[in-house]
Order: structure tokens, then sequence, then C-alpha cells
């Protein structure tokens, strides 16, 4: 399969990029940062990269070109996966608020988190198949009821999107899985020692994300929440 990853150069991209290259896949990352996505490149050997950034109508449109016509050097011109992991995250003084942000960074939120969710997809379904997957990475903050934030709300409508998204893909013969994972370990949360488990691991998260490729042409992984045992934090 050839299997496009946004937000693959670090955290649960990264992470599902390795299961599925050990999977036998081709896999092409996509990240904003050339110096992150390079080293990425290198430490997963035989991935594919490209450097884009996601909320970038212009540049998005350059990634879909290139794959399109064939440019891409170790992938293919064609799409079996789409998966969606790209995100803004909320300013760690006021994430749990939703009075404390100005408008003005609820819409640069939504902008991130919604909006160029909903662009890839549409310029890249063209180029997917019957039996294609595409996989979006929600969070368990749009599916709570409290403290969500900002971020709860867009992960809502990135919920709500998804539902519809699954019905209309239907008909096309490709299947909508929504992620939504709760507090991960990542670059930017990071344990307090080696010892501590209080989070999930990215490798949990690319272990999900790469079964949903592992199952029959049939079956679809519509939605999975997937929380810390003792459950989310904020």
């Amino acid at each position: 399969m050839n299997i496009v990853i946004i937000g693959g150069s670090r955290g649960i991209g990264k992470a599902a990029a390795r299961e599925l290259l050990q999977d036998g896949n081709n896999v092409l990352i996509v990240g904003r940062n050339p110096k992150t996505l390079e080293e990425t490149g290198k430490e997963l050997a035989g991935a594919a990269t490209y450097s884009c950034d996601a909320g970038k109508a212009e540049e998005t449109t350059g990634l879909v070109d290139a794959v399109k016509n064939g440019k891409i050097a170790g992938f293919g011109d064609n799409v079996d996966g789409l998966i969606l992991c790209a995100a803004v995250f909320p300013n760690p003084a006021t994430k749990t608020s939703v009075v404390q942000p100005e408008p003005e960074e609820l819409q640069a939120m939504l902008d991130s988190n919604v909006t160029a969710y909903y662009r890839l997809v549409k310029e890249f379904l063209p180029l997917l198949a019957p039996g294609s997957r595409i996989v979006l990475i929600g969070s368990t903050s749009g599916i709570r009821r409290d403290r969500g934030g900002i971020y709860g709300i867009s992960k809502w409508a990135l919920r709500s999107y998804a539902y519809a998204l699954r019905e209309e893909c239907k008909p096309m013969g490709i299947g909508v899985s929504l992620i939504n994972p709760g507090g991960t370990f990542t670059e930017t949360r990071k344990k307090s020692s080696e010892e501590d488990r209080s989070l999930l691991e990215t490798s949990d998260l690319g272990k999900v994300i790469a079964l949903t490729f592992r199952l029959s042409p049939q079956a679809v992984l519509e939605e999975v929440n997937i929380r810390p045992l003792k459950g989310d934090t904020y």
C-alpha cells in the first residue's frame, strides 16, 4: 500500500510510519519542519519525505500534485491510505477554558485542526481507490463534556466531520476511521522519569493506526477511544 502521513515526522505520526513500514507498505511522511523531517527520514529507512505546511492551501496543493504526477522519489502516483495527524495545541495557561482565549485563538485552532483536514481529504480523495483508508486523529477531548477548552471544540467538530465523511465515502468503498487518543507522551509531553507510565506511548497509537490497514477490505475501525489506564489528565 502507498500511505501518506500528514504530520508524520514526530509523535503519533512517526510511530504509525514505523509500524506501517514494518508491514511492508510504502510510506510518505509529510512534515512542516525540514530539519525534523530529514532526521526522521534517516531514522525510518525506506520512508519517502515531503516538506509541507498542512495549514497552507498552496503547499498542500503542491503536495497532491507531486504525488499525482509521481514526482516523489520512493513513492507511487496513487494513494491507498491517508493519515491526518497534524494538529495545533492550545496555550497551556488557558487550555481548559472556553472563556479566556481570544476568538482569534479559536479560529486558528479550527483552521488547523478541522479546516486543514477537510481540505486535505478533498484534495486527496480523487487519488483514493476503493479499498483505501482515511484515518483521522481526534482526541478524547472531543468526547468529553468538560474541560476540553478550545482544543476540545475543534476535536468535537472533527468528530462530526468524521461521521459525515464516513457515510459519504461508503459508496466509494473507502473506509474512514476516527482515533481518539487520551494523553500521550510525545516530544512536547515528556516523561518525568523512565518509570512514568501515566500517559499513553506513541507506539500504542502507531499500532492502532496500523491495524486499520491490516484488516480485510470489508472491515473498518469506525471509531476507537484509547485512554491511559488511570484516565485522562489535564
